[in-house]
């Protein structure tokens, strides 16, 4: 069963919309931009969700003090940084206990993905998808990708928990999903143009642990709860052909 994280939640009208579609992530976006919430709000829709469905805060280039205060909150339960920062940052954020989704975003994220990966001598699991779930779970393993591998060896990376391949961060793009064959799906989110009527297109071809819609779940700039439903329902089907 692949996971699904409905990002860009920024009131308690789409928090209640996530509790009765139930995705197993529900993200707030810190960053300047469309979906970008304040603390306060981001604290409504966490105070509104389920206590069972993870909030993630999406971060650019926030600081690194504001993040830890909002683990701190219980705010978030789950960081995703967007664009590089800095490997002590990084590990300040580890640090804090909970998983952290590093983002490679652009034409290149596929690229960049496998690379990191074939440095970690990562191998396609032989059995099922269950990385995600497991990861939530475990000490961390993997080292973190912060910024390009040419620029940082494998051995200064710190801790991360997943990795997200993105087309544009909210731009309704998508990647070349056929390209995906040759990662790891286990602690793997693709993102970039989901909707409900492709999403079975890209679990056909590729299954990762996670998948992340934002605009896809939306009709008129909003949170759409039929497609949240609608996706939800295709990303938890167990049986595909």
């Amino acid at each position: 069963m692949t996971k699904i994280k409905i990002c860009g939640l920024m009131t308690k009208k789409e928090a209640l919309m996530a509790n009765e579609a139930r995705p197993d992530f529900v993200g707030v976006v810190f960053a300047p931009g469309r979906h970008q919430v304040t603390k306060a709000e981001a604290l409504v829709v966490r105070t509104t969700l389920y206590e069972s469905i993870p909030l993630v805060g999406v971060f650019v280039a926030e600081p690194v003090e504001m993040i830890l205060e909002l683990v701190e909150m219980g705010t978030i339960q789950l960081i995703q940084l967007h664009g590089r920062r800095p490997i002590d940052e990084v590990r300040r954020l580890e640090m804090a206990g909970v998983p952290i989704i590093q983002a490679l975003v652009g034409d290149d994220a596929i690229d960049q993905a496998e690379s990191w990966q074939n440095q970690l001598r990562w191998c396609r699991p032989q059995a099922d998808n269950g990385g995600l779930e497991e990861g939530l779970n475990r000490n961390r393993q993997l080292a973190n990708f912060s910024g390009s591998l040419q620029e940082q060896s494998v051995s200064n990376f710190d801790l991360i928990d997943f990795l997200m391949v993105d087309a544009g961060a909210g731009s309704g793009q998508r990647l070349d999903w056929q390209r995906l064959a040759g990662l790891a799906p286990n602690h793997l989110f693709v993102a970039g143009g989901i909707r409900p009527d492709n999403l079975s297109d890209l679990l056909q071809v590729y299954q990762p642990a996670g998948v992340d819609v934002s605009t896809g779940a939306e009709t008129n700039r909003h949170k759409d709860l039929k497609k949240m439903l609608a996706l939800v329902a295709i990303a938890h089907q167990e049986e595909r052909k």
